[in-house]
């Protein structure tokens, strides 16, 4: 299966050597929105639903995107 990593600009084409991660967001108790981030695994990256990422750098990003978005929404809940 052809694997690219979800980083912003990044596009990376997963290998067979890669130590590449999986991300995903959820909802917790509350409906608090939960991002979520494990080792490559390859029966959960099949079933789909999960953000590929090539390594800490992409990961970063995703995590600072997840956190701005969070903060957009908030803010307008609170302009509304």
């Amino acid at each position: 299966m052809d694997y690219r990593c979800s980083g912003p600009n990044c596009g990376a084409q997963k290998g067979l050597s890669n130590q590449w991660w999986l991300m995903w967001t959820s909802y917790g108790d509350g409906n608090v929105p939960l991002l979520s981030l494990c080792p490559w695994d390859d029966d959960l990256a099949k079933a789909g639903g999960y953000l590929f990422v090539c390594g800490e750098n992409c990961a970063q990003k995703l995590q600072s995107q997840f956190m701005g978005n969070i903060l957009r929404n908030v803010r307008q809940e609170k302009a509304s």
